[in-house]
């Protein structure tokens, strides 16, 4: 599961009533944090998309039904869904998708990956969407080339008590300007004893 966050702006004079939003299909939810926005005011729309059976290019298009009627507006993402994480280019992520689930009470905080530089030439990293309220990133601002960079992603506090499913997008400056999208999850799972029954006399 992939997360990406749009931020939503209202540009009129009067309030404006979100109404609903179609995410497409069931593999795309859409949750929304405020619903009724004053004039200036903004709000956070976050689309979590299941890549499930999905293979190579995909597209959708969140609709966002609004109190000013038709034409309704919309917001829009595509990605490439890559079978093989181990053949991409110019850069490998080891692993792919980071998974922070936590069994019993010992806490998990932190993950290690690591960033390869596959190319002939130093490439720029930039990180372009994350989610800075539950996590940091430790990600370097170059990796030469054929080099291999260690990275780690921290949570913080408010990230331990409960699931999330989040992610992280980052960019490089390839003649492609590719992007690299890596999910982030968190579970939490609590180990429980055997129960013991007595019969009473």
């Amino acid at each position: 599961q992939l997360s990406h966050t749009f931020i939503l702006h209202s540009t009129g004079d009067d309030s404006l009533r979100i109404l609903n939003v179609i995410p497409g299909c069931g593999c795309t939810e859409a949750p929304l944090k405020k619903k009724t926005l004053a004039p200036g005011d903004s709000t956070a729309l976050e689309v979590i998309f299941s890549t499930r059976s999905y293979r190579s290019h995909v597209s959708k298009r969140p609709v966002i039904k609004t109190n000013e009627g038709p034409p309704d507006k919309h917001v829009q993402f595509t990605a490439i869904v890559v079978t093989r994480p181990d053949s991409t280019y110019p850069l490998i992520i080891t692993p792919y998708k980071l998974d922070l689930s936590q069994f019993g009470d010992k806490q998990r905080r932190q993950a290690e990956f690591s960033i390869q530089n596959l190319s002939e030439k130093e490439l720029a990293i930039t990180l372009v969407s994350s989610a800075p309220e539950f996590f940091d990133l430790k990600i370097p601002g170059t990796i030469g080339p054929g080099k291999t960079a260690d990275c780690k992603l921290t949570l913080k506090p408010p990230a331990m008590a409960d699931s999330l499913t989040k992610s992280f997008t980052i960019a490089v400056n390839d003649d492609k300007s590719s992007r690299f999208t890596v999910p982030v999850k968190r579970s939490i799972l609590h180990e429980h004893g055997p129960t013991n029954v007595t019969n009473g006399d």
